[in-house]
């Protein structure tokens, strides 16, 4: 739609219409191919393309600067000052390569993270470009003067085709989800870096920034659209059309290519002659600019992407890099050579920490006077075995099991019998495998909360490592283990839960390797040779009474042998039973501040 000074009507005929639509479609093709190869693409790739955009882009930005240049000329005498020097168009033209380079990069980065929608609102903008602008013509031609009818078109032409671009963005918008995410570093992770696997440090931080703006967007666009449907259909459309400006640029550029000719033509105020017009030829200073600023963006890129890999290199992480660890990285711990997610595990160890706090509480207030009672039965209970020690018919048993069996297996028996007479551990038992049962769910509980903590699909140039303090840790495991080993040792000994047994058979064990039982042993065997001296005697005085006969003689020297070993039984226990009892005691409470040891204790100062 080629549009003369002088001409309101378009010359529609099949030849303009055909080189639109190359030029279109040429410049999606472009679009599309830099979409595919972005991820392995090098910085000079990208410059030059850049380059080409730009080029394209650049003369419906400077025709429209032009436009607004003639505008205020109009105000000036030709004859006068400012006149004379105003007829340039260097600084209007630099101003537009200016725009174009940012319109362009910014279309380059957004035209990566296209879905199929945008694709498909390109190609229908593509196709009712140029309709979009006979209706701008149209309209120019009758609101616009002369002079400034084909910038008025231009302009035009421009805002209604993205208007027409952001009703269909619209309908897109509200038939497409909201993403939801929990957090702003997943809704990250959830996008992938463009240009993840390029060579060049600048285009991987450019990837990498886009995508945290990308990040922060849908962020923002979930919690607008939680709080107005309306309102984040409205501002996702503005985001739409900010993605698809540079593209609209680049359509008005096919549609009005003349204005690449006019860039480097002399300036034309309002009034001249068509004929003046018409002899106008290109300057060679603007096209000498035009070159300069052609190779400008390719120059400036290969000296950024130099700077970046230097700043890589010396500080160990590009600026990309170091701007986003910055603004979401995860704080993480280093736990046994695994990575946790900081605010997880803080959580976790809190409540956990409650858990076997609570664990502790019970074993101290419920299990320990358990205990303590069952310890204090059995020191009530070392008279009950000192006083059958210390009968005649246990003395005679003992020495019957001098000759029929171990003597210290005997003494070993009766203490275990007398030691735990009339005690009922069953309430001991049962709150032991209570606590033991609770350690080991808090024991699985810990595991799995720490599994879940685990990071694993963060980059480590994402992480923020810090400072854990493993005393966290075993403050929470301790009252665990220490159930969970003795539950294990009760286990060996006695079966599970048996802490009664347990507790019974450790007293016993010992007992029996203290001197008090040693000596207890050693007294027994002694006073064997005594009985037998004690009935010899008796049997002597039985003999040196005749008439009574044998039988009377017997039971006489019987009698005085028993009196003789009452005697001495009774001086032994005069003698001994005070320092045997105390030293049982002295060993049971030894094993019961074992035991009490071997459990979870209070913190500290509590």
């Amino acid at each position: 739609m080629e549009l003369l000074p002088g001409n309101t009507e378009p010359k529609a005929n099949a030849r303009f219409y055909m080189r639109y639509a190359i030029s279109a479609l040429a410049l999606i093709a472009v679009l599309f191919c830099f979409t595919k190869f972005a991820n392995t693409m090098s910085m000079i790739a990208f410059a030059l393309v850049l380059v080409l955009l730009t080029a394209v882009a650049t003369p419906t930005f400077a025709y429209v600067l032009f436009a607004t240049k003639l505008h205020d000329r109009t105000l000036l005498n030709e004859s006068g000052f400012a006149a004379k020097y105003t007829r340039g168009k260097t600084i209007r033209i630099i101003m537009s390569f200016v725009l174009s380079v940012f319109a362009m990069a910014s279309l380059l980065l957004s035209v990566v993270r296209w879905g199929q929608s945008e694709w498909m609102i390109v190609v229908a903008g593509a196709v009712v470009c140029p309709f979009v602008f006979m209706l701008a013509n149209k309209i120019a031609a009758h609101e616009f003067k002369l002079a400034f009818e084909k910038t008025g078109t231009l302009v035009l032409g421009g805002f209604l085709l993205t208007a027409a671009l952001g009703i269909a963005s619209a309908t897109v918008v509200a038939n497409t989800p909201v993403l939801q995410f929990d957090s702003v570093l997943e809704s990250y992770l959830a996008h992938e870096n463009p240009f993840g696997e390029s060579s060049s440090t600048l285009l991987m931080d450019a990837g990498l920034v886009a995508t945290y703006t990308d990040t922060v967007i849908d962020c923002l666009l979930s919690q607008v659209a939680d709080a107005s449907w309306s309102g984040y259909v409205g501002l996702q459309v503005i985001l739409t059309i900010c993605s698809l400006g540079g593209f609209v640029n680049l359509l008005c550029a096919c549609m009005m290519p003349d204005c690449v000719l006019e860039l480097f033509l002399p300036l034309v105020d309002v009034g001249e002659s068509e004929q003046r017009i018409q002899r106008r030829r290109p300057q060679a200073g603007l096209v000498v600019l035009a070159a300069v600023l052609v190779i400008a963006p390719v120059a400036a890129a290969l000296w950024a992407e130099g700077k970046a890999a230097e700043i890589e290199s010396v500080e160990g992480v590009s600026q990309g890099k170091q701007l986003v660890q910055d603004q979401i990285g995860k704080a993480v711990y280093m736990i046994d050579g695994k990575t946790y997610d900081q605010e997880a595990v803080e959580m976790a160890l809190g409540e956990l920490s409650g858990e076997s706090s609570q664990l502790t509480d019970r074993v101290q207030n419920t299990l320990v006077p358990l205990i303590n009672a069952s310890f204090d039965k059995r020191i009530e209970n070392i008279d009950n075995y000192l006083d059958w020690y210390y009968s005649p018919p246990a003395d005679y048993e003992r020495v019957l099991r001098v000759f029929t069996g171990s003597l210290e297996e005997g003494l070993k028996d009766q203490l275990t019998t007398s030691l735990t007479e009339g005690i009922d551990d069953s309430e001991l038992n049962d709150e032991m495998q209570a606590c033991t049962e609770q350690a080991a769910q808090l024991q699985e509980e810990l595991k799995s909360r720490l599994a879940d903590c685990e990071v694993s699909n963060v980059p480590d140039w994402l992480m923020k490592p810090a400072e854990f303090d493993p005393q966290r840790l075993t403050d929470i495991e301790k009252p665990i283990e220490k159930l969970m080993e003795d539950s294990q040792r009760i286990t060996a000994s006695v079966g599970a839960g048996a802490l009664g047994g347990f507790v019974a058979k450790k007293v016993v064990d010992r007992i029996v390797g203290k001197k008090a039982f040693e000596k207890m042993a050693t007294t027994l065997a002694r006073s064997i040779g005594v009985k037998g001296a004690s009935s010899a005697i008796g049997a002597a005085a039985g003999s040196v009474a005749p008439v009574a006969g044998n039988i009377a003689g017997a039971a006489a020297g019987t009698a005085i042998g028993i009196g003789v070993d009452f005697a001495l039984l009774k001086a032994d226990e005069m003698q001994n039973r005070q320092s045997y009892h105390d030293e049982i005691a002295e060993t049971i409470e030894e094993q019961r501040a074992e035991v009490l040891a071997a459990l979870p204790q209070p913190p500290a100062g509590e």
